[in-house]
């Protein structure tokens, strides 16, 4: 995470066409290299198994709520990963070499808000700290739109990613907790599919889009992003008990008899 954005950046110094096709490169190596055959009696068609996740997805109604909050922030972090060397280079003209620098303070700020993140929601609680980030998460976005110079745009940005970061480790903890353990894999990779489908359409709005227009572009998906964040942890919140871990259930002690007690 640190080292990729600079080596981004470096590799579209060297020639545009460099950078995609390293990138398609080790696409290609790590499909290889994590591709494997699935043996035994319990192999299953993808197709099946994807239509039981989605039965399992649809019949829990706070996976909905959620999944709906991580694609709308992913729609937004997907925004502003697009645009962003466009508004590097030709509303800050800034080199190429200095997204990379961008991204990288994002880095940062994202490793160091997963770190602290699991140490906040032990004090103050998953609901509390879930809020607070997806509230800085889209003020922050909100900023990135609105950045009049280079140095404030690389603050909101790597404030946008701490959010991002905490608010990836609390809504997947209460993904982990909502998803049915009898189609637990199933179940997850529907929605990885409908957490990820969000990207291209960012990819798809930028190319769309006109370089004068990405800041309002911005700052209407902040404001989806907003509304999108509330309505994800009212509904969790009317699915709280679901939403809490499960805990073992310890049998009760057995009466013992009064001969049984002599003997122990």
């Amino acid at each position: 995470m640190l080292v990729g954005p600079l080596l981004g950046g470096v590799l579209l110094l060297a020639s545009p066409a460099v950078l995609p096709a390293v990138v398609a490169l080790l696409s290609m190596i790590a499909a290889v290299s994590t591709s494997g055959a699935v043996e035994g009696p319990e192999r299953s068609p993808a197709s099946s198994s994807l239509r039981t996740g989605w039965a399992a997805f649809r019949r829990t109604p706070a996976l909905v709520w959620l999944i709906g909050g991580l694609a709308a922030s992913n729609l937004a972090t997907g925004l502003l990963q697009a645009a962003a060397p466009i508004t590097v280079v030709h509303h800050f003209h800034s080199s190429t070499a200095s997204v990379g620098a961008v991204w990288s303070a994002a880095a940062v700020a994202f490793l160091v808000a997963v770190w602290v993140s699991r140490r906040a929601i032990d004090r103050f609680g998953i609901w509390r700290v879930g809020v607070v980030s997806a509230a800085a998460a889209t003020v922050a976005c909100l900023a990135t739109a609105l950045a009049p110079s280079f140095s404030v745009y690389t603050v909101t940005v790597a404030v946008v990613m701490a959010g991002e970061g905490v608010m990836a480790v609390v809504l997947r903890t209460l993904r982990a907790r909502l998803i049915p353990a009898q189609a637990y894999g199933s179940t997850l990779a529907v929605t990885m599919l409908l957490v990820l489908l969000p990207l291209p359409l960012a990819d798809a709005l930028v190319a769309v889009v006109p370089a004068s227009g990405l800041p309002h572009l911005l700052l209407g998906c902040a404001a989806v992003q907003g509304l999108a964040l509330a309505g994800c942890f009212a509904g969790l919140r009317q699915h709280q008990d679901s939403c809490e871990p499960c805990r073992p259930t310890v049998p009760a002690p057995r009466e013992e008899t009064s001969s049984s007690v002599g003997v122990l």
